[in-house]
């Protein structure tokens, strides 16, 4: 429901704000599946000004050893750059589902990988948008996958920020 969905749309868009010299301090969030690789390894073969910076959704420990299910059946795998999409920092222990997995669905030959996706993604999103301050703060949902990602994205955001006072004081 956003205008550039897709991550071939995002490179474009970063590709256009580069080119119109925008002055807003942008960062590039891409998911840290094989779609979000390929993506992200596109837009770092552009020359971004040092307000804007690409970046991928962090790789955890815990999507090492993760539950998939492909045609050999249920096993576990590392999911990092191949299927870990933002649903997979939720609280997966939530619902009505016995245990997460990850459905391998289609090939990417440029990178050799198989892409997948978490099995009742939006079921995990509904659930994270009913939690309320209380339910965080009393870790009843885990949000430590989450609070990976907001810091890398605090880090992101110094870096932008350090580039572009670095350049003033020149």
């Amino acid at each position: 429901s956003h205008p550039f969905s897709g991550t071939g749309n995002l490179v474009k868009f970063a590709e256009g704000l580069a080119k119109i010299d925008v002055q807003n301090q942008v960062v590039f969030l891409f998911d840290n599946d094989a779609e979000g690789l390929d993506a992200h390894q596109r837009l770092s073969r552009l020359t971004l000004p040092t307000n804007m910076r690409g970046t991928m959704l962090p790789e955890l420990e815990a999507f090492r050893a993760f539950p998939a299910q492909g045609p050999e059946g249920l096993r576990t795998a590392d999911i990092n750059r191949r299927a870990a999409a933002i649903e997979c920092y939720l609280d997966l222990n939530v619902g009505d589902y016995t245990s997460a997995k990850v459905l391998w669905t289609n090939y990417k030959k440029t990178l050799g990988v198989y892409q997948g996706a978490l099995e009742y993604k939006e079921s995990y999103v509904k659930e994270f948008l009913k939690q309320t301050p209380e339910t965080i703060a009393d870790g009843s949902y885990d949000v430590s996958r989450i609070e990976a990602v907001l810091d890398l994205l605090i880090a992101e955001c110094t870096a932008i920020a350090v580039g572009r006072r670095g350049l003033a004081a020149r």
